[in-house]
């Protein structure tokens, strides 16, 4: 059951619908600069999960066994529906894991307490050359051969487009085995692909039912009217953000917390360009009233069984609301939000499918790791960063805080409480992800959207690293590389950033500036 806005007959919905489903691009603007080509298969995959789960079924009994952790290498739309899909069916066969992060001191634990001699490993990677994912496999096969294992490949699986790298690495024995991934279907629109749908197989979740709630909700989003549920959110984001309300506020039951993640992709990377875009708030704390400006917009999503937090505040601001009514329906609810994106991003006027501004930071960032370069600024204080930042609120803007730190409950619930203080002091929406997971999710945001993020990229001095093995830089490199060169991205782009860098305990610098401003 969903509810929404009633009337959009002046919006063209049947139009919409129709040259959708007939992969009619010029419903679109054209595309960025390499961004065009064939990217509509995403629709075909409700009615070809079948096939590919059953590849992987055959392949987890023939190379599976002993088995006891499936771990995912990937980034983006490569691990974050993995992602979500551990947190919705936490209880399986064998323990899913994913790695989206080349933080040093993250790396350094799991190689310290994995049992690495019963993990297998799937290299995720639509264009076979992701560098992170690459060096989290260098990393993890050097640590299989010095525990002693001898068949190192059959514990690596590849996920990749046909023809790509890693295809032709799996053709020469270095995997245990290949899925192709469809090169029509682009990374963020791939979650009912091999992408998500093999260690959702291997790992023994409901994949019948998930199928069958993908069809369904496929099917139903072919109406040509409000009653399809993709097009009908999809126009209402879209309404919202033109009559400025872009900041589209996510509230959700406990066990949906982790899509979250996935939406701030979908969103951000699809609509946030031309100046334009919708900006996903996830993860937020429940403010009080007078914090929420008149740029938000609400989505509750609500599992069966499961309350979403109560906020009195949304009866004052435009609410959707979507009832998940059991957990496999999630493949259905991944197919629902593909359309809606599609659906906003035609009625505000960009092209959905490209990322134009995410390759100018990933070349920033190679020349930052080739030349060991620093940013163009002197990095500030995270006392001085944040307090510029709650001295001067923009209505109507954002705060966008990304961590290049160690992922951690603690770590997460001092950064909820900082975006409450800022929001409390400024009336600013505010957002947080790690770094460099948001470089493939909301990046694209930050540097091709509205211009009023404020970016505060938190980053420290460890002296922790680990080598990665072929190469001749470190994770630690990797991980800063990555920092400067977002950064540079975003002044370059006209937006302000700020460079952090820690020197002693985060989490202590985090609660003394918390306290100064709240």
């Amino acid at each position: 059951m969903t509810s929404g806005s009633d009337n959009k007959s002046d919006l063209g919905i049947a139009d919409i619908v129709r040259r959708i489903w007939a992969r009619n691009y010029s419903i679109w603007p054209e595309p960025s600069t390499g961004g065009g080509g064939d990217w509509m298969g995403w629709l075909d995959l409700p009615a070809s999960m079948h096939s590919g789960i059953g590849f992987a079924e055959h392949a987890h009994r023939d190379l599976m066994e002993g088995i006891t952790s499936f771990n995912i290498l990937g980034m983006g739309g490569s691990s974050l529906t993995p992602e979500v899909l551990s947190s919705v069916f936490p209880e399986t066969a064998l323990k899913l894991k994913v790695f989206d992060t080349v933080n040093p001191v993250t790396i350094r634990n799991v190689l310290t307490t994995m049992d690495i001699s019963t993990a297998a490993f799937a290299v995720a990677s639509k264009s076979g050359t992701t560098v992170e994912p690459l060096s989290l496999e260098s990393v993890f096969r050097a640590a299989l051969s010095d525990a002693g294992i001898t068949d190192v490949a059959d514990h690596f699986v590849a996920l990749s487009d046909p023809g790509t790298p890693l295809a032709h690495r799996a053709t020469d024995k270095e995997f245990a085995f290949h899925i192709p991934t469809p090169p029509n279907v682009g990374g963020r629109f791939s979650a009912l692909s091999g992408f998500g749908m093999l260690p959702a197989s291997v790992c023994g979740m409901p994949t019948d039912e998930m199928t069958r709630s993908a069809l369904a909700m496929a099917d139903r989003c072919r109406r040509e009217d409000a009653s399809n549920p993709g097009a009908d959110l999809g126009i209402v984001m879209a309404t919202n953000a033109l009559r400025g309300r872009d900041k589209v506020t996510f509230a959700m039951s406990p066990s949906l917390e982790r899509l979250g993640l996935w939406l701030e992709q979908l969103l951000a990377e699809s609509t946030g360009k031309n100046g334009r875009g919708l900006v996903p708030i996830a993860g937020e704390a429940v403010l009080p009233p007078q914090a929420y400006g008149d740029d938000r917009q609400f989505v509750c999503i609500a599992l069966e069984g499961e309350d979403i937090p109560a906020n009195p505040a949304r009866d004052d601001h435009p609410t959707y609301r979507i009832d998940v009514p059991d957990r496999a329906s999630i493949a259905g609810e991944l197919f629902r939000w593909e359309f809606a994106t599609t659906v906003a991003a035609c009625a505000i006027g960009v092209y959905p499918f490209d990322q134009p501004d995410v390759e100018a930071a990933k070349q920033l960032a190679r020349a930052a790791l080739e030349s060991n370069s620093a940013p163009n600024q002197a990095p500030r204080d995270l006392e001085s960063a944040v307090l510029s930042i709650a001295n001067s609120g923009d209505e109507g803007g954002y705060v966008a805080i990304v961590a290049y730190l160690p992922e951690s409950i603690e770590l997460t619930n001092q950064i909820s409480a900082l975006r409450v203080a800022i929001s409390n002091a400024t009336g600013m929406a505010t957002t947080f992800g790690y770094g460099p997971r948001y470089l493939h999710s909301t990046g694209q945001l930050h540097k091709g959207g509205p211009n009023s993020v404020r970016l505060l990229a938190i980053t420290e001095n460890t002296d922790v690293d680990v080598a990665v093995p072929g190469q001749t830089y470190s994770l630690g490199d990797l991980l800063h590389s990555q920092a400067v060169g977002d950064v540079q991205a975003c002044r370059e782009n006209g937006r302000r950033a700020e460079f952090v860098q820690t020197e002693g305990n985060v989490i202590s610098e985090l609660k003394s500036v918390t306290a100064k401003i709240t």
